[in-house]
């Protein structure tokens, strides 16, 4: 009895997940990969251990997740709107230059209906719960008929998977929500395409103009080079003229971002600052009726715009461990 609950307790600290489990998902999933082609096949069936691991991380996370989420909510909820606003505008001062992709997706965002967006996310976040509630009160049903669970086969595990998800789950509001985060999507991508293309293009212009002079020397260049190779040389003198002109062309839009960052983020927190101040009376008069709102919004834009200038327009290293999710978000977002 004492080695067989020492096995069962080796078993399940494979991660959290126990093998019995990650074997069950991970059959499921090469049962799946017979429908692809071979060349996909193979490869789903190399990483079905892996993403069955990962799988069931993620739905013994979620929970967990969401619940965070609704605490970060609640104390969200506990400031009044115009504090929320101010303490996020006076954020963006600071991470313009730093994350402009992610804040250009985010605007992008907000003007494709980023709001509806938001709701029905949370919407189809609820449907999704339903679906593992319900999976879990299948599973212990299940355990009372051991002998029939063993005699599933991984596409009999699917099909009941996918016939609980259809029993719980409303088709309009999951129809309606994925219709709506995919607009929304598409027109972030739309807007981030025609934005970056531009800073793109104006450096494989610079480029090509610089590349004219530089290609004088090209004889020289050769003339250390062995024969061999010295066909290359056009090729990588003109691709290093681009990719420098590029890189440029980044940091131009970098700083433009900052700039622009830091100015709207700035008088937007002078604002709901000066508003929220005058709401409760330390002030007689709203931002509207004064230049105090200016004069702050200015100081805090330059001390944003300085601070990211004085940093390299690179992230402060302590802020690394808490900002990581924005610094992948942004590498996702480029790439």
């Amino acid at each position: 009895m004492a080695k067989a609950a020492k096995e069962k307790k080796k078993e399940v600290q494979k991660g959290w997940a126990s093998d019995a489990e990650v074997q069950r998902v991970s059959g499921s999933l090469e049962e799946l990969a017979l429908g692809f082609p071979p060349s996909v096949r193979n490869h789903l069936k190399s990483a079905a251990p892996y993403l069955a691991i990962a799988w069931i991380h993620f739905l013994i996370a979620l929970p967990h997740l969401v619940k965070a989420a609704k605490k970060v909510q609640a104390a969200v909820m506990m400031l009044p709107d115009k504090i929320f606003w101010a303490i996020l505008s006076f954020l963006v001062c600071f991470f313009g230059g730093i994350f402009p992709v992610t804040i250009a997706a985010a605007e992008a965002w907000n003007l494709c209906g980023g709001i509806e967006c938001w709701e029905q996310t949370k919407v189809l976040l609820n449907e999704f719960m339903k679906v593992a509630d319900a999976s879990k009160e299948e599973a212990k049903e299940e355990d009372k008929d051991k002998d029939q669970k063993e005699t599933l086969s991984s596409n009999d595990i699917i099909q009941k998977k996918m016939a609980v998800a259809l029993r719980v789950m409303e088709p309009e509001k999951v129809s309606t929500s994925l219709s709506t985060i995919y607009v929304a999507w598409i027109g972030v991508i739309g807007v981030l395409r025609l934005q970056f293309a531009r800073t793109v293009t104006l450096g494989e212009v610079i480029g090509s103009k610089v590349y004219k002079p530089i290609s004088k020397i090209e004889p020289a260049i050769e003339s250390v080079i062995p024969e061999d190779y010295q066909k290359w040389v056009p090729v990588v003198t003109r691709w290093t003229c681009k990719a420098i002109a590029i890189s440029l062309a980044w940091w131009i839009q970098r700083i433009i971002s900052a700039v622009h960052s830091a100015i709207r983020g700035g008088m937007i927190f002078a604002e709901y600052l000066v508003d929220f101040l005058h709401e409760k009376g330390y002030l007689e008069v709203e931002h509207k009726d004064t230049y105090i709102d200016e004069a702050i919004g200015w100081s805090i834009a330059a001390l944003g715009f300085l601070t990211q200038l004085a940093c390299g327009f690179q992230l402060p290293w302590f802020l690394n461990f808490f900002l990581w999710p924005i610094q992948l978000l942004e590498a996702t977002i480029v790439w």
